[in-house]
């Protein structure tokens, strides 16, 4: 590795990873002010349906003590006191019924403020989310690549699977000048393509043989690989026509499968043929060569498309806290071991070698980071205990009880938004599904970070 610690002992990844705490802590920040502004205005909501059920109560009464007041025995032949009394009791139901609905029409103007600052937070999470992983990748990560030709260009877009619960999808902006701009024929990346495929022979007979197959003409239409496994099509046109699918598998050895493409996409019925010999490594040389020249791509990424945590879109997501928990808990073992190897109290020190001889550190204190921190409340702060900054994260608070836990969210403000960004899940099991079609042009909107999420029970 060309990274060390501050005690120059090789650093486990090659990344600037103090600038990815420093982004991981503000991603983090950004995440508990939101369940701070969902709490808050869960609980002003519950707060004033408190609030409207007393007043309605209290009205109720006032009712029933006019009603009673009216109903009092009136002198026989006071027919104008009689009708004064019934005009009344009509009288003060018309004006308890109105403040009513005058009660219930502001708890809904309430609620739907609420349910706004909610779905706010929501989407101020999934642009803190966004802003990170379009920034880092981080370790223990896997990124799958897809690539969708047209006639013109290709589109694409990469997922991101976090190893604490994060997916994400995101478009790729291909540079005009790279080689995967427009649409590539397999010949300009191996110019002889040969295999051998099954072919049915004889006018009677209908056996079939094995013939030769050229390649090097036909348009690589689909492109998705991982780490270890991939699809690759090869169709007549870019995106159209019939062709082939090839399936790579290198997590145990090599296993190579091919099948053929019809017209309309879809693939044969048939087994697909597992390739062998020089016809495996013909096929392995074409997708080594695809690989080599499109994973640049994956540092293209931009425009968050889709995000979930554990399966849930984060724009459903009742819990940002969830996130910075885990966020934060994959990076304290990191952080703690720098901050052992560092020599200076109160630093994160790596190291690069440049070669010659010359380093280049990077480095943050620890006072830099609990300066993001305090912006939170105390009970919210206590998410970074982990990371085991020199510094009380509970200082500079005014000492005060923390608050109660919030009650369940109500269904009005855990509804799913209407918006339609970030509107698809992403299952790691469909890394390999074949892309169809480009990235949604959809962003929400910029919002500015609020505020952090119930305290944990005692």
């Amino acid at each position: 590795m060309s990274r060390v610690y501050g005690d120059s002992t090789p650093f486990p990844h090659d990344l600037d990873y103090i600038h990815l705490l420093r982004d991981g802590v503000d991603c983090a920040v950004r995440l508990l002010s939101a369940q701070h502004s969902i709490r808050a205005a869960e609980e002003r909501a519950e707060g004033a349906e408190r609030m409207m059920r007393t007043e309605i109560t209290e009205l109720n009464a006032l009712l029933e003590r006019v009603q009673s007041a009216a109903a009092r025995p009136i002198t026989e032949g006071m027919e104008t006191a009689v009708r004064a009394a019934t005009q009344i009791s009509g009288g003060a139901r018309n004006v308890i019924e109105a403040a009513v609905r005058d009660l219930e029409s502001q708890l809904q103007v309430g609620v739907g403020h609420a349910g706004h600052i909610v779905d706010k937070a929501r989407e101020t999470s999934a642009s803190a989310v966004e802003q990170f992983l379009e920034r880092h990748t981080p370790p223990e990560s896997r990124l799958c690549l897809q690539l969708t030709a047209s006639p013109e260009t290709n589109v694409g877009h990469v997922t991101l699977v976090a190893p604490y619960g994060v997916s994400a999808v995101f478009g790729i902006a291909i540079p005009p000048t790279h080689a995967w701009a427009r649409p590539r024929r397999v010949g300009e990346l191996l110019p002889h393509v040969e295999i051998q495929m099954p072919k049915e022979a004889g006018f009677l007979s209908k056996r079939v043989g094995m013939a030769s197959l050229r390649l090097e003409r036909l348009f690589i239409s689909d492109v998705t690989f991982a780490e270890r496994s991939g699809v690759l099509r090869l169709r007549r046109g870019a995106g159209i026509g019939a062709g082939y699918e090839m399936r790579i598998e290198l997590e145990t050895g090599v296993k190579l499968e091919i099948c053929p493409v019809r017209e309309d996409g879809s693939l044969e019925d048939q087994q697909p043929l597992v390739l062998q010999g020089d016809d495996q490594e013909t096929m392995l040389s074409l997708w080594q060569r695809v690989v080599e020249s499109a994973v640049d791509l994956m540092h293209e990424r931009q425009r968050m498309v889709s995000a979930a945590f554990n399966g849930r879109s984060l724009l459903e997501l009742e819990s940002p806290r969830a996130v910075a928990e885990a966020l934060i808990n994959h990076m304290a073992p990191v952080v703690s071991e720098i901050s052992r190897r560092s020599g200076a109290p109160g630093e994160l020190v790596l190291r690069r070698s440049l070669g010659e001889g010359r380093r280049e550190e990077t480095y943050c204190t620890h006072a830099e980071l609990l300066e993001k921190i305090l912006v939170l409340p105390p009970d919210l702060r206590v998410v970074f205990s982990s990371l085991h900054l020199t510094g009380s994260l509970l200082s500079a608070a005014p000492p005060a009880q923390l608050p109660p836990p919030s009650p369940p969210a109500r269904e009005f403000l855990s509804r799913p938004p209407t918006r339609v960004a970030y509107e698809v899940d992403v299952a790691t099991d469909d890394l390999l599904a074949p892309a169809n079609g480009g990235p949604s042009a959809g962003r929400p909107p910029s919002v500015p970070p609020p505020e952090s999420s119930p305290p944990p029970a005692a």
